[in-house]
């Protein structure tokens, strides 16, 4: 995770993130095989190439071909505050196929001016990193759960012919559309009975889940909608505000920091914004009940 204060690019504060998270696994960049980015909001509205692509060049990542050795892959996973969960799976796909031996996730957002603290973005400027890997020892992902509601129009967008040469610095965000509470109980009720988890496994500490911030209280009132006690739930300093799409890697955090995550079987990471909903189910430790060998067998560090 990085908040730094003396950079406002996204794409700074992701390669920072990413650097950390690779140092905490001691882990060399060459091993990496695989760069999403999740982060909505850039520097200066880039669109081409993809920000996944311009982090990897920061890491280092691939930036060398050798006969014998596939050459890593990088892309934008674009889903608003759900694009964490989704980009979990994504990789998924490629770690549990052996294609690739460590992935790595990017998220955040920032102004494309870079300039922090602007009134006019709502979201706190961050980067953030996630290493997944393909262990025998852990549990791994269950399936994704989600809600969503029907868009009416876009939620940000860059009025170009109003900010004139001032185009790239440019940014209108609408948030008032959905009620991300709502959306974020319906998907948490179908994953916790999908996966078969109770309450009483959130009240002994066995279950944990990480929630963002779309809305001032969303942890104390996320976790009384969904029948669970507060005090499993792991949400982000309301100091900090809104870190977007870098949620769940801050609710990660604040859990492993509370030692929330010491005795947790179940660890549901949740995404959501007024628009849509995600959320998903890791088990830190591998299953020993038949049945569950549909599993993704992952290892993340932060």
């Amino acid at each position: 995770m990085c908040t730094d204060e003396d950079t406002g690019s996204y794409f700074e504060l992701a390669a920072r993130a990413g650097r950390q998270a690779l140092a905490a696994a001691e882990v060399g960049p060459e091993r990496v095989g695989l760069v999403i980015n999740a982060g909505v909001f850039r520097d200066s509205n880039i669109a081409e190439p993809a920000v996944a692509a311009l982090v990897q060049k920061r890491l280092d990542v691939g930036l060398e071909y050798a006969t014998g050795r596939l050459p890593a892959f990088s892309f934008d996973l674009l889903n608003g505050a759900t694009g964490v969960v989704h980009a979990l799976m994504a990789a998924h796909c490629f770690t549990a196929s052996g294609e690739v031996e460590y992935a790595l996730i990017a998220a955040g957002d920032t102004h494309p001016s870079t300039e922090r603290g602007r009134a006019d973005f709502p979201y706190t400027a961050s980067g953030a990193a996630l290493l997944l890997h393909t262990s025998a020892d852990a549990g791994g992902f269950g399936r994704i759960y989600t809600g969503e509601t029907p868009v009416q129009g876009p939620t940000a967008w860059a009025d170009l012919e109003a900010a004139g040469t001032a185009g790239r610095d440019a940014l209108t965000v609408r948030t008032e559309v959905g009620d991300p509470l709502e959306l974020a109980a319906r998907a948490l009720r179908d994953c916790l009975d999908g996966e078969g988890i109770g309450p009483g496994e959130f009240a002994t500490g066995a279950a944990v889940l990480l929630a963002p911030a779309p809305v001032p209280g969303f942890r104390e009132r996320v976790a009384y909608r969904i029948g669970v006690p507060s005090a499993a739930v792991a949400g982000i300093d309301p100091f900090v505000g809104d870190p977007y799409s870098a949620a769940p890697v801050h609710a990660y955090l604040e859990a492993a920091t509370q030692g929330m995550l010491d005795e947790a079987r179940a660890v549901v990471f949740l995404g959501a914004d007024e628009n849509s909903a995600a959320c998903l189910v890791y088990r830190p430790q591998a299953p020993v009940a038949a049945g569950t060998a549909d599993r993704a067998n992952v290892k993340y560090t932060v």
